[in-house]
C-alpha cells in the first residue's frame, strides 16, 4: 500500500512538472497513461488549460491547478528521469526525490538576462521576420525593453495581468506612430510584442483538435483568437491616440517609413535572434546548438518558400515544420535527448502570430481594409494548420508506431 501510495505521488509530481516547463499539452496526458502502465497502477487523465484532473482507481481523484509555462533545461531533466524510471534505472523513491530537487532549482537565468533576451528578440526579428531597416531594429530593441519589464512586473503582480495587454500594445502603437517619420509602424508594433504573440497557441490549438482533445483544442483556439483581438484593438488604440495630437498624415505613410535592411547582414543576425528566444524558453547553453541548426533550416525552408509561393504561405509552412520535425526527432532518436526542445526553438519562427493581429488592426481600420483583415485571419489559420500537418507527419514518419518503453513528448 506504501508503495501505491509513493507512485501516485510521483505521477502527481510528474503531471504538474510537464504542465510548468512547457511539455506539449496534447501529449501530457498520453506520458502519464504511459507511466501508469510501467507502474501497473490504474490511472485516468483529463488535461485542461491550467487544470490536470487524476483519478486513480474509483475513489481516489486529484484536481492539480498550475499554470503552463516553458522552462527547457528542466523539462530535459524532468524527461531523463522519466526515461530512467520507465527503464527501471530509478526507483519510485528516488525518482520522487529527483523531482523535488528539479522542481526547487532556480531559473538557469536571471532577470536581467531575461530583459536583455526580450530586447534581441524584439530588435533582430525586425529585419529578419518582418522586413525592416536599422532603424526598426533599435527601436523595437528599446521597446522589447520595456516590454520586457512588464512582463516581469505581472509576473510579480497578478492584478494587473487582466489590463497587461491592452495597455503595452496602446504604448507599443503610440511611441512607433509617433516615429512614424523614421521607422515602419506596422514592423516595429509586430517586433516590439513579438513575445506575446499568439501563434504558438494557435498552432498547439488546432494539433489539439487534430489529436481529438476537443475542449482544450477549442478552448485555446478561442483564446488565441481573443488574445489578437486584445493586442490588436490595444495597438488600435494607440495608433489613434497618437492621431489626436497630430494629423494623420497621407496614405503612403501611414505605415511609417519601410526600407527593408540589407540583406547579407540579415542572416548574420539570425543567430542572435534564434539565441534570445533560447534564453525566453530557459534553455541551457548545451541545448543551443541543436535549436540553432533546427531554427535556421526552418527558417531558411520558410524564406524559399515564401518566395516560390508567396500567396500559399500555408505550404511553405507545412513544409518548413515537416523538416524541421524530422530533424528534432532524428536527433532524439539518436541522442536520447528530448525533441521537442530543438522543435520548439524553430517552430517559435514560423508561427503565425503576427499575422492574427495584422488581420485585426485592418478590421479595425477606418480605410476599408476589413476583406483584407479576414483574409489575413484565414492566412493565419491556415499557416497554423499547415505548421500541426507538418509536424504530426514528421513524429508519424521517425515513430510510426509510437514508442513502446518511453513517453513521447514531441509535437
Amino acid at each position: 500500500m506504501t508503495e501505491i501510495l509513493l507512485q501516485q505521488d510521483l505521477l502527481i509530481r510528474l503531471c504538474k512538472s510537464l504542465i510548468w516547463y512547457g511539455a506539449p499539452s496534447h501529449r501530457i496526458e498520453l506520458a502519464m497513461e504511459a507511466m501508469c502502465r510501467t507502474f501497473e497502477l490504474d490511472g485516468s487523465f483529463a488535461f485542461l488549460p491550467g487544470l490536470m484532473m487524476i483519478s486513480f482507481g474509483d475513489s481516489d481523484t486529484h484536481l492539480i491547478k498550475c499554470t503552463q509555462g516553458f522552462d527547457m533545461n528542466r523539462l530535459a531533466k524532468v524527461h531523463k528521469a522519466t526515461r530512467a524510471l520507465m527503464y527501471d534505472d530509478l526507483t519510485p523513491a528516488e525518482g520522487l526525490t529527483i523531482l523535488k530537487a528539479i522542481n526547487n532549482e532556480k531559473p538557469i537565468y536571471n532577470m536581467w538576462v531575461t530583459i536583455i533576451s526580450f530586447a534581441g528578440s524584439s530588435g533582430f526579428i525586425a529585419p529578419l521576420i518582418f522586413k525592416g531597416s536599422w532603424m526598426d531594429m533599435l527601436v523595437s530593441m528599446i521597446l522589447g525593453v520595456i516590454v520586457g519589464l512588464m512582463t516581469l512586473l505581472v509576473n510579480r503582480y497578478s492584478i494587473y495581468s487582466s489590463v497587461f495587454e491592452v495597455s503595452i500594445s496602446v504604448l507599443i502603437a503610440f511611441v512607433a506612430k509617433a516615429l512614424r517619420s523614421y521607422v515602419c509602424f506596422t514592423g516595429v508594433v509586430l517586433s516590439a510584442i513579438v513575445q506575446l504573440l499568439p501563434g504558438l497557441s494557435l498552432t498547439t490549438a488546432i494539433m489539439e483538435l487534430s489529436s481529438r482533445f476537443m475542449i482544450t483544442g477549442s478552448a485555446r483556439m478561442f483564446y488565441s483568437l481573443i488574445y489578437c483581438l486584445f493586442l490588436g484593438f490595444g495597438l488600435s488604440i494607440g495608433s489613434n491616440l497618437w492621431d489626436v495630437f497630430q494629423e494623420p498624415p497621407s496614405e503612403d505613410l501611414k505605415m511609417g517609413h519601410c526600407i527593408p535592411a540589407n540583406e547579407p547582414w540579415r542572416w548574420i543576425l539570425f543567430p542572435l535572434m534564434a539565441i534570445s528566444f533560447n534564453i525566453q524558453l530557459y534553455a541551457s547553453p548545451r541545448q543551443w546548438p541543436a535549436m540553432l541548426i533546427c531554427s535556421s533550416v526552418g527558417y531558411a525552408i520558410s524564406e524559399v518558400g515564401g518566395i516560390h509561393w508567396p500567396r500559399s504561405l500555408h505550404i511553405a509552412a507545412a513544409m518548413s515544420a515537416f523538416v524541421v520535425g524530422l530533424l528534432g526527432n532524428i536527433y532524439e532518436r539518436i541522442t536520447h535527448e528530448l525533441a521537442f526542445v530543438p522543435i520548439l526553438g524553430a517552430i517559435l519562427l514560423i508561427v503565425p502570430g503576427g499575422m492574427g493581429v495584422r488581420s485585426t488592426l485592418l478590421l479595425l481600420d477606418e480605410s476599408g481594409h476589413a476583406s483584407q483583415g479576414s483574409a489575413f485571419a484565414l492566412q493565419m489559420i491556415m499557416v497554423a494548420l499547415g505548421i500541426a500537418i507538418g509536424l504530426f507527419a514528421a513524429t508519424l514518419v521517425v515513430y510510426p508506431l509510437g514508442k513502446k518503453r518511453n513517453t513521447l513528448l514531441t509535437f
